[in-house]
């Protein structure tokens, strides 16, 4: 006689693996977009810091202008490389960054968050802020840097 499995515990143990997969991918697919958002806010805070360094290291230098955040041409596929050692892809295969100098946004499965570089505004500095009014999506907007 041959042990084997019947095709009563086959078909159970499928249903099972399926019920746990149906229940599992939901929470993996969450964890993605929690892992970006995640990463968006990284590298805003990023930028936003290495503003600040490089204007506080302007003021000292009797140089009260705000920094270029573009400005090198032999990285055309990265952005903030006026401020960051280490620049940001414009794609890497999750996020897509675009922009002109004072006007970016980062794209996310086609919702889009925008952002500003506003230049002494006021006397309160360079400000690389979340533009509130233009965001696509209820998940990925503004509200993930609160």
């Amino acid at each position: 006689m041959k042990k084997s499995f019947t095709l009563l515990e086959l078909v159970f143990v499928i249903v099972v693996i399926g019920i746990l997969a149906g229940v599992a991918l939901p929470r993996l697919f969450t964890g993605v977009d929690d892992a970006v958002k995640a990463k968006v806010k990284t590298e805003v805070s990023t930028i936003n810091a290495a503003i600040a360094s490089k204007y506080t290291k302007n003021i000292l230098s009797n140089n009260n202008s705000c920094p270029k955040l573009e400005g090198n041409p032999d990285k055309p596929n990265y952005f903030f490389e006026g401020v960051l050692s280490q620049p940001i892809p414009k794609n890497d295969n999750m996020l897509k960054w675009d922009g002109n100098g004072t006007d970016y946004n980062v794209t996310y499965q086609g919702k889009i968050i925008y952002f500003n570089y506003i230049q002494d505004q006021d006397d309160k500095g360079c400000i690389f802020e979340c533009n509130t009014t233009k965001s696509t999506s209820k998940d990925f907007n503004c509200s993930i840097f609160k």
